[in-house]
Formats: C-alpha cells, sequence, structure tokens
C-alpha cells in the first residue's frame, strides 16, 4: 500500500545505521545508498544516523561520527539521492555510565550533535539499577533523553507500569515502525500497539540497518496509520522530529 502523498514530503527518521561499516548497520555504501532511495521515495528528506555507542566501539566517537556523516552525504550526493543525514548515535545506558559522566559534554553522541537531545537504550528484563540516575543527569544537563524502541525491552514487555517511571523520570520515547509488523499478540508487538494508541510515542524511527529491511519498516507507517490516523503518523514522522533539528513545519 503506497503512502498517502499528501502526507509523504519531510519525514524525519530519528534512528537509522545507515553509516557504512561502522556498526551491525549498513555493510557497504552501496547498501546505505539503496536503503536512502526508499526511504526518499516514502518521503523522508532527513534521516538521524545513529550508530551504537558501546565501549567496545571506541572509535565511534562525535568527532568521527561527524566527519563519517559527511562522507555519506557526499556518497548520497553524488549519486543523486535527495536524503539529507545528521550525525548522532544510540546509546546503551546505564552500563556506559561511568565512561560517559566522565566525557565533557560536547563529546556526548547527540541528536545532529547539537547537545539537546540524546537516545539510548538498555536490554534489562527489569528497569536496571543506575537508570533513574543517568536519566536525571542528562535532564540536569538540558539534553533530552529519548529511550529507543521501548516495545522491544523486556521490562516494559513485563511491566506496563515501568514505561511511566522512566517518562516521570523526563523520557521520551521512540517507537521502531517494523514493531507493528511482528505477529499479532506477540510481545513487541502488543507493547508496542498499547503504547501507540495510548499517545505515549514522540517520535517514530525505522532503525534501518540495510536495505532489505526497508519494505518492513515503511509498511510499519501503514500499520500505525490504521490504529492512529495519518494526522498522528505525520506528528511522529515530521512535526516532533524536527524539534531534534530545530526545525518547525
Amino acid at each position: 500500500m503506497p503512502l498517502p502523498l499528501h502526507t509523504a514530503a519531510g519525514r524525519v527518521d530519528t534512528h537509522a545505521h545507515l553509516l557504512p561499516g561502522v556498526d551491525d548497520g549498513c555493510a557497504t555504501v552501496a547498501d546505505s545508498i539503496a536503503a536512502a532511495r526508499q526511504l526518499v521515495a516514502a518521503g523522508y528528506t532527513d534521516v538521524i544516523c545513529t550508530p551504537h555507542i558501546w565501549p567496545n566501539l571506541t572509535a565511534n566517537t562525535a568527532g568521527n561520527i561527524r566527519r563519517w556523516t559527511a562522507d555519506l552525504q557526499a556518497a548520497y550526493d553524488a549519486a543523486g539521492v535527495g536524503l539529507t543525514v545528521h550525525p548522532g548515535g544510540e546509546l546503551t545506558l546505564p552500563s556506559d555510565w561511568q565512561r560517559l559522566r566522565s566525557l565533557p559534554v560536547a563529546e556526548i553522541v547527540t541528536a545532529d550533535l547539537a547537545g539537546r537531545h540524546v537516545l539510548f537504550d538498555f536490554w534489562d528484563e527489569i528497569l536496571p539499577d543506575g537508570l533513574e540516575q543517568v536519566v536525571r543527569y542528562l535532564v540536569g544537563l538540558g539534553i533530552q533523553p529519548i529511550l529507543a524502541h521501548p516495545e522491544r525491552i523486556g521490562a516494559f514487555q513485563n511491566d506496563p507500569a515501568a514505561v511511566d517511571r522512566v517518562v516521570e523520570w523526563g523520557c521520551w520515547l521512540q517507537m521502531n515502525t517494523w514493531t507493528l509488523m511482528k505477529s499479532p499478540g506477540s510481545k513487541v508487538r502488543t507493547v508496542a500497539e498499547r503504547l501507540l494508541t495510548a499517545g505515549r510515542y514522540q517520535l517514530f524511527g525505522t532503525d534501518t540497518h540495510d536495505a532489505a529491511g526497508v519494505a518492513e519498516r515503511l509498511q510499519g507507517l501503514v500499520a500505525a496509520a490504521d490504529l492512529v490516523g495519518w494526522d498522528a503518523v505525520d506528528r511522529l514522522t515530521r512535526t516532533h522530529p524536527a524539534q531534534l533539528l530545530a526545525r518547525t513545519y
């Protein structure tokens, strides 16, 4: 099902692993270009590249990510891909808390490296010790924490009330669009549908890792519209994400 033209322009993907060869995302420039072309066809004009920021990926620093993003933009421009990519990252917290609090604020990898929003995840079956501390630390720095794909995380599948706690601490929530394409009744889809219909998400991300997976991620937009309507999808893919780029519509 094609996306309606009246909602297609100006989408911002807040979570994608398009930088080639730096983590478990696109392996090559060619694959990244192929993924980008599909996103453009669905109305995306901007993507925040969010490589994993893990202790073992020591090269994934703010400076390198800025340079890699510029190199990818040059490759897109040369290939005629009408997509603007922005630097960013996906931190894993609170396991990386010790390193994070030792960094100068300018070296914390934030969306568009603007020092205003940070995307993070964790993979515990319960809310981990120290998570509230690191979230409140970021809020205290004037940085908005964004929890990536809570629907995939065991803590929220096991305890629906856990979402209330992280939101109370100051987090925004970002849904992965492909999770709405999982089997009906699966834990990940059930949580995604519950949070979406309750209006708990601020942002959508595709969490694209390769060109082969883009179609399912885009179909998730249609599934979301079936649940909450295209106006809500627009807010989650255009209006709200624009804040991460200091842009308004």
